[in-house]
């Protein structure tokens, strides 16, 4: 029988090649739709994500911060218990010594927890519980007209609340372009730029919100020009009233008033994240050198090496709100985070940092403000500020600054073998063990 061929090959091969060709084809316009290349989709061009690599993770590892063993408990303890097996519970205690002292889960979930979640779950590959997390957040979170609530709740009577933060938008929107690059398609990026609208005004400047801030009854703000007096104490009194009592004791008075100003957070001004804005088109140009000198304006002087809490107005007007939480103090949270986004875009001045490491090297622990008045630090540890922390140490290369946040933050890393946190932190509240999910995925991000 006569063997049929088509150009000197033979109809069998050639079928098979048409098959493989027409697959391939098929695959890679599927591929295209679906990460949304294809019809409108667009690459993202963003700054590689920070991972501090083996030297840095063996450092934290000695101090009993193991990494991917810490990101396993997080996900059993906090997504599987905790949550809902999707969303991460803002905090789960686990059961105490007494019989009556059961596992509790918070109940609540908050949007930043599920940022730091869905970057883990991309630094691990998990395209498949990223995915997941990412829907049903967009699902829970998002509100009619594109904001995101900052926390969703079990209790349905608290369904209606809408408390919306700047602050946890800002790390979602981070996130999501961290998602997006990896398995985003174009839904993806159509959210990312109805969220860049939102966040950022025509100038590319982060939208004003209103700020609860502690102060005294004669002033809550300076201008950068009276920055620069703090060292007079009458220059110091005209800014924050006047403390009754010993300001050298911990008697001191502070007659504190709460009040709503508008400004813009220091901490929220990510300049890694308007720079990836800026570089695609998604935020007005210029935007990037706005947000440097909108921090870079904020820095005390004058010998105090410590960065405003917000600005007083607009994102670039000049006058700034050194009164956080607490009047005549420095949130020491804020501020560190306000330095690690300095550091990461290679902007943070020296002076800073070295005044940071100081006081690490010489305690050993974050404490939660530095007081003006008397130069000390006071308040409670910060525990939620380590893994801020670890990350400056790591932008600004400093091993021993790192070593030094790992060797104190291991201190509260759950050893027993026998417990279901082995490896994850914890705090001690109430005689109890409660895990925060900011902490550990924070932490995950940090060590690995």
């Amino acid at each position: 029988m006569q063997r049929r061929e088509i150009a000197g090959i033979g109809i069998g091969k050639f079928l098979t090649g048409v098959i493989i060709a027409a697959l391939v084809t098929g695959a890679a316009v599927f591929y295209l739709f679906y990460t949304g290349r294809f019809g409108g989709g667009s690459k993202f061009k963003l700054t590689s994500p920070a991972r501090v690599g083996y030297e840095y993770s063996h450092l934290a590892a000695d101090n009993n911060i193991v990494s991917d063993y810490l990101f396993s408990r997080s996900k059993r303890l906090i997504v599987e218990k905790g949550g809902d097996g999707v969303l991460a519970a803002s905090s789960y205690t686990i059961a105490g010594r007494l019989v009556t002292q059961e596992a509790t889960s918070s109940d609540v979930y908050g949007l930043s927890d599920q940022a730091l979640l869905l970057k883990c779950y991309v630094r691990a590959g998990d395209r498949k519980n990223a995915s997941a997390l990412e829907k049903e957040v967009i699902n829970r979170f998002r509100l009619p007209d594109g904001c995101y609530k900052a926390f969703v709740y079990s209790d349905e009577a608290r369904s209606n609340e809408e408390l919306i933060l700047t602050s946890a938008s800002i790390d979602w929107l981070d996130a999501l372009m961290d998602y997006y690059i990896s398995y985003g398609n174009n839904d993806d990026y159509h959210e990312i730029k109805r969220m860049s609208e939102i966040l950022f005004d025509e100038k590319g400047r982060l939208r004003p919100e209103e700020i609860s801030v502690a102060g005294y009854a004669e002033s809550l703000y300076v201008g950068l020009d009276d920055a620069g007096s703090f060292e007079e104490e009458s220059s110091i009194e005209q800014l924050y009233g006047t403390i009754t009592g010993d300001v050298d004791s911990a008697d001191a008075e502070r007659n504190e008033i709460r009040q709503n100003v508008t400004g813009v957070l220091l901490s929220n001004i990510n300049l890694r994240l308007i720079r990836d804005l800026e570089s695609n088109g998604l935020i007005a140009q210029g935007a990037y050198e706005t947000a440097v000198n909108a921090i870079k304006g904020g820095l005390a002087g004058s010998g105090y090496f410590y960065y405003a809490y917000s600005t007083a107005g607009e994102m670039d007007c000049g006058d700034y709100i050194y009164t956080g939480q607490h009047t005549g103090s420095i949130d020491i949270s804020q501020h560190i985070k306000t330095m690690k986004n300095l550091a990461e875009a290679g902007e943070l001045d020296n002076e800073s940092f070295a005044a940071f490491k100081e006081q690490i090297m010489n305690s050993g622990r974050i404490y939660s403000e530095y007081v003006i008045l008397t130069g000390n630090f006071s308040g409670g540890e910060a525990q939620g500020a380590y893994s801020d922390g670890l990350m400056l140490a790591y932008y600004m290369g400093d091993r021993d600054l790192y070593s030094m946040l790992s060797d104190t933050l291991g201190r509260r890393v759950a050893t027993k073998s026998t417990s279901p946190a082995l490896y994850m932190i914890f705090r001690e509240e109430n005689d109890r063990y409660v895990f925060y999910a900011r902490e550990n995925f924070a932490a995950r991000l940090a060590t690995s």
